[in-house]
């Protein structure tokens, strides 16, 4: 037992020793030792930061090749509209000139052979999908700017589509319109030039009537005209027209953003 309380008291004193070194030397050495945390505290935040800021450099760089695949992809698009529009405003030209020529039962001209052809006109709008595939594939907070970013979803997923629900109205026109090719029509002609100074011959061919009294004469094929006028005036106005205003105004604000960011 003796011995034991000897080492206990041996070790007690031995521990307060070490204590009152310990506190004797941060007493004087205790500015290092907060500059060495300091310095490793440091150290950790500019690992952190220069790791966000590669990670904001990287995602700042997708972006900007994500929205200026959108711009190429948009402005085809954009191009597109426009020409359907002018071929259906030419088209709705045609009908009302033939109309006209129904109504004053006027002779044959071969500058109606245009006309014939235009009332055929419809349009499938394509869209380019490419790039919105790709931003919901990597994941849509890609683009920063939440209202951008929902524009661009909007105009894939709400406006394009309801385009092309709507051009199946024309095409139902046109299909009704084939109908009648056999009996009063030849064959298009894709050689011959159009002699109507306001409409040119379309890619498709001239029609050249081979019983026109009678198709000028048939009811039923006024009415079509004068349905089909309906229909794509209701497409350009409803449609085509509010679409290429949106696109117009989406290229614009992707340009601005583009100009942020770069």
């Amino acid at each position: 037992m003796r011995s034991i309380s000897v080492i206990y008291i041996f070790g007690e004193k031995n521990c307060l020793y070490m204590l009152r070194t310990i506190f004797d030397h941060l007493k004087f050495q205790w500015y290092k030792y907060i500059i060495e945390v300091l310095v490793v505290i440091l150290g950790i935040l500019i690992a952190y930061n220069l790791e966000q800021w590669s990670e904001t450099g990287a995602n700042k760089k997708r972006e900007i090749s994500m929205l200026k695949e959108f711009k190429a992809a948009l402005s085809a698009d954009l191009i597109e509209v426009r020409g359907n529009i002018h071929e259906h405003k030419t088209s709705i030209q045609a009908s009302k000139i033939l109309l006209k020529a129904i109504k004053d039962n006027l002779p044959y001209n071969d500058s109606l052979d245009a006309c014939f052809s235009y009332t055929h006109a419809f349009t499938e709008f394509s869209g380019r999908v490419g790039p919105i595939e790709q931003l919901k594939n990597a994941g849509l907070e890609i683009i920063s700017n939440d209202r951008l970013r929902l524009d661009i979803i909007s105009m894939y997923d709400e406006a394009f589509p309801r385009l092309r629900k709507v051009e199946v109205v024309i095409l139902r026109d046109y299909q009704q319109l084939r109908d009648f090719d056999r009996l009063y029509f030849e064959a298009y002609d894709i050689e011959r030039v159009s002699t109507n100074k306001s409409i040119p011959a379309p890619f498709w061919g001239l029609m050249h009537p081979i019983r026109f009294t009678e198709i000028m004469k048939n009811p039923e094929y006024a009415a079509l005209l004068r349905v089909r006028i309906s229909n794509q005036a209701g497409l350009l106005r409803g449609t085509y027209e509010p679409i290429e205003k949106a696109l117009s105004y989406l290229l614009k604000k992707i340009d601005k953003e583009l100009e942020n960011l770069e």
